[in-house]
């Protein structure tokens, strides 16, 4: 029997055995056998594959199964290195046996984002992955002679392709200018990964997230791209998210990092955060994604020295569910503050009143009025270095109210343009300089002269 179609039937059994909950000790077995299956060689499974095992009794079931399953998620050719790791077979086999995303090709956005480096999906109409180390690269089509004749046709009568240093210079000079419209047009149109990837940089990323803002109603293109982006682009919407000032924004930067499979890897990397308000929203993302590989990310964030962040990763842990999660959950029924540990008993015994969400929106609204909330969020737009951030910090500086809170509000202003959009604030930190308070003036001098 080829090898390709042993394969088939393997990866088919641990499939249904992750499906239908099977013994830990049967699906381990499972992941060591297809992993000394492909020590023998690099596997591709496709649909020639699949004609192969239907034309034999004894692999015709599993060939049908696993090919009903890859549809599903709109994946029509799987390649796995003979590199390929039990982890990495563990976590395709979870995806796999997942819920298929709504959003076209974001299951391939989860396998880069879940480090799965040694197995290449392929969909039907999207961007090539890269070839898995020790794989030889997918050979392209052959045409045959009318197909040829047509594109060489084709050939001479389509312009040539923009050079690269062409496509770099007009995308640094977009950036620069902060023509989010620009940068978004030129980097859509990049179908070359490598290419993409250079000019995608978090200043060209974070004008193109902004754009979501300025038409809410018109965004799937860009959410598209943004997807296509990865890691990167997961990171500038989370990114724009902690330095949204207004909370209709940040509920929607919410839900589009929430939708985003590549979110799992940038939220478990920002709960690490020494800020307790970023590691907060890296919690409530995590509990969104409802992947169990967070758990232990939210465990040590229920040790967190802030009241907030330890609330966010019970409530988080209660969406992923699972028993698990439930243990972790129950660490924290002595914790010293009555309010996790309410939160935690009525997710751990299924109270009538425990609601997850709810509890994540009320803390939500309680941190909008709260001034060191507010001097977080101003402290973060000095990283988004766009036109659209800095104007914002400008119209905070120019407050006249004479409350205390008020005060260090315009002076982490101050700050914030300082550390992030110099020489370019420095018009309006000069027109501070002359400001009635001499709290401001003797702090728009002091940064100027930095």
């Amino acid at each position: 029997m080829p090898f390709e179609i042993v394969y088939v039937a393997a990866l088919a059994m641990l499939l249904r055995q992750l499906r239908e909950r099977a013994a830990t000790t049967e699906v381990l077995s499972s992941v060591n056998r297809l992993c000394a299956l492909v020590h023998v060689g690099n596997v591709t499974i496709d649909q020639r594959v699949f004609n192969d095992a239907d034309a034999i009794d004894a692999t015709r079931e599993s060939a049908q199964f696993l090919r009903a399953l890859l549809m599903e998620h709109g994946i029509t050719a799987v390649d796995i290195a003979s590199t390929v790791t039990d982890t990495e077979l563990l976590k395709l086999g979870g995806i796999l046996v997942g819920p298929p995303s709504s959003v076209r090709g974001a299951i391939l956005e989860s396998v880069d984002a879940m480090s799965i480096w040694n197995v290449r999906l392929r969909a039907e109409g999207l961007p090539l992955r890269p070839t898995p180390r020790g794989m030889a690269a997918v050979a392209p089509a052959t045409v045959n002679a009318a197909s040829a004749g047509a594109a060489a046709t084709a050939a001479v009568t389509t312009p040539p392709k923009v050079g690269h240093d062409v496509i770099e210079q007009s995308a640094t000079a977009a950036v620069t200018r902060g023509d989010g419209k620009a940068v978004f047009k030129l980097l859509d149109a990049i179908d070359e990964p490598v290419l993409l990837e250079q000019l995608a940089t978090p200043s060209a990323l974070q004008l193109i997230v902004e754009l979501l803002l300025d038409a809410k109603t018109d965004h799937e293109p860009v959410q598209a791209f943004l997807l296509r982006s990865g890691v990167p682009g997961a990171r500038a919407v989370f990114e724009q998210l902690i330095a949204a000032t207004e909370l209709a924004d940040r509920r929607f930067l919410y839900d589009i990092a929430a939708s985003m499979p590549a979110t799992l890897a940038v939220a478990r990397q920002y709960s690490a955060s020494p800020t307790w308000f970023v590691a907060r929203n890296a919690a409530g993302l995590l509990g969104e994604m409802k992947n169990q590989s967070a758990i232990p990310d939210l465990s040590r964030l229920l040790k967190h020295s802030d009241l907030r962040v330890r609330i966010a990763a019970v409530v988080a842990l209660g969406q992923i569910g699972g028993p698990t999660a439930m243990a972790r959950l129950e660490s924290v029924l002595f914790d010293n503050s009555p309010d996790v540990r309410n939160r935690a008993l009525s997710i751990v015994f299924a109270a009538p009143d425990a609601d997850p969400l709810a509890d994540r929106l009320m803390l939500a609204v309680q941190e909008e009025s709260a001034i060191d909330y507010q001097l977080e969020i101003i402290s973060a737009l000095s990283h988004v270095q766009t036109p659209r951030a800095r104007q914002k910090l400008i119209e905070l500086t120019a407050e006249r109210s004479r409350s205390l809170d008020d005060l260090q509000i315009r002076l982490a202003a101050i700050n914030a343009l300082a550390a992030g959009h110099r020489p370019a604030a420095d018009a309006a930190l000069k027109t501070l300089t002359q400001d009635e308070r001499s709290l401001i003036r003797e702090r728009a001098q002091a940064v100027l002269s930095n």
